[in-house]
Formats: C-alpha cells, structure tokens, sequence
C-alpha cells in the first residue's frame, strides 16, 4: 500500500514530535549563573599609595555563567555536564587562569551517577574545598575570607614565581584540569576524591594534583579537605594543604572554626619556601530577611627570610530581597604584616583580599553591592 506524500510529511513529523517529547522527558539544559557587583573604597591600596575606590566584582559570590544538563538514562544511571565561565561584572570581561584564555574556567566536565555515586571528568571544583565549604567563618565568600589563603598559597603563576611553580591542571587550589573525581553524597555525608592527570611522559608525578575533601552535614558540620600539587615540569612537590573545620548552630546563631596548614615548595629543588597557617572564627545572626556575620582571621606566614602575621576583622549583613536577590554591606580591617624579599607571594599568602593589602600597614575596606543569581 502507497503512503501519500502528503501523509508521508504527516506522519513523519508526528513521529519526530514524539522523539522531540521522549527526549525532553528523559534529559534537560539549564542555563544558570551569577552576577555580582559592588562599590568598595578603601583607605589605602595594595601598595600603599593612596585611597582607592572602584566598582568591584564578586564581593560576595564569583559573577558566573554555566550550562548544565544531565540524561535519564534508566536503571537509575545518568548522564551529566558542567560548562562554567567566570567573568568580571564591572567591565564584561571573561576572567581566566594567569597566562591563559579560558572560555570556561570554572567547568567543563561529563560524567555518569547513580546510587553508587558520581565518575566525574574534565575540569571542576577540587572535592577538598567542597569538603570545608560550609565550615569556613565566611563560607569562602569571594571577597573578605580564607578563600585567598587557600588560592594564593596554590598559585600556578606565569614566569614560574618563587613557591608558585608551573603545575598546568591545578588553577588556584579551587578549580583541577585533566581530572578524575569519584564522589559520594548520601544522607548528611559527601566524600569526593579527584586525581589530575599531569600527561607527562614517562612521569606520572609531574603535573598531578590529588585532592580530597569529606563532610558531615548535620545539626553539627565538620568538614575536612587534604591537597596536593606536584611541578609539572620537575614532578617536584608544589604544595601540600590539609583543612578542617566544624560549624555549629544554636538558635539563630551558627559559629564556624576553621583551619588551613599548606606548605609551598620551590618547584626545582623542592626546598620549603613558606608554611602558612590560617585560623578563621564566625559567628552568623540571622534575623528576618537578614544574615549579619563577625569574623575573625589570624594567619601566619612562616618563610625563607622572614615571619609575619596577618590579622583581620570583618563584619557583614546580607539582606536578601528576594530568593535570588542579595543586598549586602561588608567592612573589614587588615593588620598586615611586614614582608621580606626571598617570596615574591609573601604579601599575599596571609591575605583575606584580593589582591593583598599594604604590606606593614593596617588597612580598611567598605564594600556596598548587590548580588543576583539567575
């Protein structure tokens, strides 16, 4: 029996109809993302010279934008993506690694779940800072916390910087390249471990980094996290970081303890070139629509030439508008210590700023901004 072409085109297009709605029942992209901006003006700069006032992105969360989606693909396994770029909101520029042009600096990985847990690959967020996310004084907000701790003394710097090294996977400590994750989230427990590929030959130490990073999120939080980044070039051991930190909440108070240790190496020889240890304390209050936050820093640097000690003083309150709108008010005050010369990245590796404040000077900031997620 002959078809008409007319009922042909109709049939044909029913049958692609019915493909078009089995595939969106079973898989879906979400287009998600952060843009955050704020006025912050301080009484001198990093070097000292003078007050400074910009427009400044992410003062309380990165401005960011992703893709995500994942496939049913029955049994209870899926299929999963992550595509995360990360940019500045006062100029529109796309912000990538040192040295580097990234469209998606933050992730880009596919993976495969189920009620074993998760095999994630490509670039993503290294498991030991999940692991101490919620445990941190600010929750590693990106502008007044341990965050800057955790990145400046992982640093990949061009020009291969005093205790910076050359590792190519790792990206400040948060983000690994070339990476293999497994990890397990059940209940109130996430353990996640992640292997980064150096893709040396005939050395699989140079350019790895492994990290871990286990939790417990109860009434109580504790949270644990361990690093390590190898040279890429001499497989020499770049930095080691161990993190742990308990949050505790009694009414609508929530205080946080949290400490990090991570020695930095030179990438050559493998000398010790610094050991930084930081302490961070909290206390959140949260009253109606609002989230008011004291925290307190104490870090030490312990280097080749000198010690120094960074103090710092942060009082917050976001004031949420709306699920997905945030006002906020953050002022902090830096005790910076003194620096010496062997370690060009002593000023930043006790540093709760970006960018570091005046070495030997006591420094205060004021930022106003808004935050939206979409």
């Amino acid at each position: 029996m002959s078809i008409p072409l007319s009922a042909r085109s109709a049939l044909a297009a029913a049958v692609c109809g019915l493909i078009g709605a089995s595939a969106a029942a079973q898989s879906s992209v979400t287009i998600y993302g952060t843009i955050d901006a704020n006025v912050q003006t301080r009484n001198r700069d990093a070097s000292g010279t003078g007050r400074q006032t910009e427009l400044a992105t992410g003062g309380l969360r990165p401005s960011i934008l992703g893709f995500r989606g994942g496939e049913d693909l029955g049994g209870g396994l899926k299929a999963f993506f992550n595509l995360e770029s990360h940019y500045s909101s006062d100029s529109g520029a796309s912000t990538s690694a040192p040295g580097t042009l990234q469209a998606f600096r933050r992730q880009a990985n596919v993976g495969l779940s189920g009620n074993w847990g998760s095999l994630t690959l490509g670039r993503q967020y290294a498991p030991a800072i999940i692991g101490t996310l919620s445990t941190e004084p600010r929750q590693y907000k990106e502008q007044f916390s341990n965050l800057y701790v955790w990145a400046y003394n992982q640093l990949s710097a061009p020009g291969n910087a005093l205790g910076a090294g050359t590792n190519t996977s790792n990206d400040v400590g948060v983000f690994v390249g070339n990476a293999i994750t497994y990890s397990l989230a059940t209940g109130p427990w996430y353990a996640g471990l992640s292997y980064s590929l150096g893709e040396q030959p005939n050395d699989s130490k140079k350019g790895r980094e492994i990290s871990f990073g286990a939790s417990y999120t109860g009434p109580v939080t504790v949270g644990v996290g361990y690093q390590r980044n190898d040279d890429t070039l001499s497989g020499v051991e770049l930095s080691r970081l161990y993190s742990a930190g308990i949050a505790v909440p009694f009414g609508p108070f929530t205080g946080r303890l949290h400490g990090i240790d991570v020695v930095s190496r030179q990438p050559v020889t493998g000398a010790r070139v610094s050991k930084v240890d930081g302490l961070g304390v909290g206390l959140d209050y949260k009253w109606g629509a609002n989230t008011s936050t004291l925290a307190l820093y104490h870090n030490r640097y312990d280097g080749i030439d000198s010690r120094s000690t960074t103090k710092a003083m942060v009082l917050s309150n976001d004031h949420a508008l709306s699920k997905r709108t945030t006002l906020y008010a953050q002022l902090a005050y830096v005790d910076a210590g003194a620096v010496g010369a062997a370690d060009a990245l002593q000023g930043l590796k006790g540093s709760i700023v970006v960018g570091g404040t005046a070495a030997g000077r006591k420094t205060t900031l004021l930022g106003l901004g808004i935050n939206h997620t979409f």
